[in-house]
């Protein structure tokens, strides 16, 4: 995995380029990653924690995981999940849209509280 931020040699806007937007889509922090194809056959240099991304994502993985568990700014880990899923690295899990309809039923509600409370 990653260097611990103590041991990292090089600041957090090197990993992208400089950049605050990945190629694609602007990938939200509750979207979920889940590895499909390897990083490398883009043809592109990819830094090391795309490498380290794209192996924690062989499971699916929220964004705001992946800069947890790799101790990464959320920034530049959703410039690289994005990069990563420009290349057919990674797909991407649909989240809600904020035009999506507001209506839940109450069964589900009821459900869902249910399941709160075993926990």
């Amino acid at each position: 995995m990653t260097a611990t931020p103590s041991t990292r040699l090089c600041r957090p806007y090197v990993l992208t380029g400089g950049r605050t937007r990945g190629r694609g889509v602007d990938i939200p922090l509750e979207a979920v990653a889940l590895t499909v194809g390897p990083a490398w056959e883009s043809g592109r240099r990819v830094p090391p924690e795309a490498f380290d991304i794209a192996e924690l994502c062989n499971r699916p993985c929220s964004v705001a995981e992946i800069a947890s568990r790799l101790e990464l700014p959320v920034g530049v880990v959703r410039v690289l999940v994005a990069d990563l899923a420009a290349d057919h690295a990674l797909r991407i899990g649909a989240t809600a849209q904020a035009d999506a309809p507001t209506i839940v039923s109450v069964a589900l509600l009821e459900r869902l509280l249910a399941g709160v409370r075993a926990l």
